[in-house]
């Protein structure tokens, strides 16, 4: 079978982007990024704002551009990448030890009473059909609860090994240290409602809220679509987190799929998180980017990764800037981030 895509030598791949006008500062280094990094990393990853034609590679480079730029722009990226693999693995972190805490204290830290199905809900039904013509019927629960949850229950390996014998226990804050993120979030959301509210009030910090009554505060998260909010932006933060540790490109990076999905006035009506009409929302605004993992994290009691997401954003773009300051508008909206810190704190430090 011949491919469309043949194997190009460094020469070749250096031949083929002079051949579209790309221009090289140094064509030994360029040589060298190709080799350890890749064309497919470095080029196909970065070029968009470079060609003329992003359908059509052969119809050339903008005036002026060159393989340096492009380079700058890939180690950005990286570096942006590393921070956000960083920045959701504090909250992931502080959100497992949320879970954690709230089992122990609205169930039990007894791993034979936490892990029974009546605290949990069904979730979606599967279908199998048996090789003797039956057809077996299994749900989320009984894969969280028989294979997620078994699996670090019965492993060999510590902590878990040194709790069962030492302590013939595996409690919830030791079982989450097993459990990748996509787990965790399977877990809270196959909870009762009482684990679920009671996580999200004392991730939010709405449990040290005094001053009100039950009621007021429960139609306070109602009418604040609350609950809504705080699902939406876990599968928005896994999404980024599983694109961050797999070497995906993130500074102008939007899911469809995990986007934002419905406008929480709590989100989008609050100046300490985000100020934007339901007209800007529905053209996909501040639903899926930088921007909004950066803001969006603001909500949380524990700011650690907000503070840290926000302070290596304005480090690191300012960084590359200093070598293509006119990149500042073009990264500023692809990641969303026009009236955030990061973009203040970049135009001061012009003055």
């Amino acid at each position: 079978m011949n491919s469309d895509k043949p194997f190009k030598d460094i020469d070749e791949q250096i031949n083929i982007l002079r051949q579209r006008k790309l221009g090289f500062i140094t064509e030994s280094s360029a040589k060298d990024s190709l080799r350890y990094y890749g064309y497919y990393e470095i080029i196909n990853g970065y070029k968009h704002e470079f060609v003329n034609n992003t359908n059509n590679d052969n119809d050339g480079y903008k005036s002026g551009s060159n393989f340096e730029h492009i380079y700058a722009l890939y180690k950005l990226d990286n570096e942006i990448r590393n921070t956000m693999r960083e920045t959701l693995e504090k909250f992931e972190f502080s959100f497992k030890q949320s879970l954690a805490y709230i089992v122990s204290r609205d169930i039990s830290e007894n791993q034979n009473r936490y892990t029974a199905p009546s605290h949990y809900n069904a979730g979606s039904s599967h279908y199998f059909h048996r090789r003797n013509g039956r057809i077996s019927i299994t749900t989320d629960r009984d894969t969280l609860l028989n294979k997620t949850f078994q699996k670090l229950l019965n492993s060999s390996f510590d902590p878990y090994r040194y709790y069962k014998d030492e302590h013939g226990n595996i409690p919830p804050w030791i079982l989450v240290k097993g459990l990748s993120f996509g787990n965790t979030i399977y877990w809270f959301k196959l909870s009762k409602k009482k684990v679920r509210e009671d996580v999200i009030d004392r991730m939010l910090g709405l449990d040290t809220i005094s001053g009100l009554d039950e009621n007021t505060l429960v139609a306070f998260k109602t009418s604040q679509k609350i609950e809504q909010a705080f699902s939406d932006v876990l599968n928005l933060y896994l999404d980024y987190r599983n694109l961050s540790s797999h070497g995906g490109r993130i500074y102008n990076h939007k899911s469809e799929r995990h986007k934002i999905r419905n406008y929480s006035p709590f989100i989008y009506q609050n100046n300490n998180i985000i100020r934007l009409s339901r007209a800007d929302f529905r053209k996909n605004k501040l639903r899926s980017s930088v921007g909004t993992i950066l803001r969006t994290l603001n909500m949380f009691k524990n700011k650690d990764p907000f503070f840290n997401l926000e302070v290596m954003l304005s480090i690191q773009i300012q960084n590359h800037l200093k070598n293509y300051p006119e990149d500042f508008d073009f990264l500023m909206n692809e990641m969303e981030l026009r009236e955030t810190y990061v973009e203040r704190k970049i135009i001061e430090d012009k003055k």
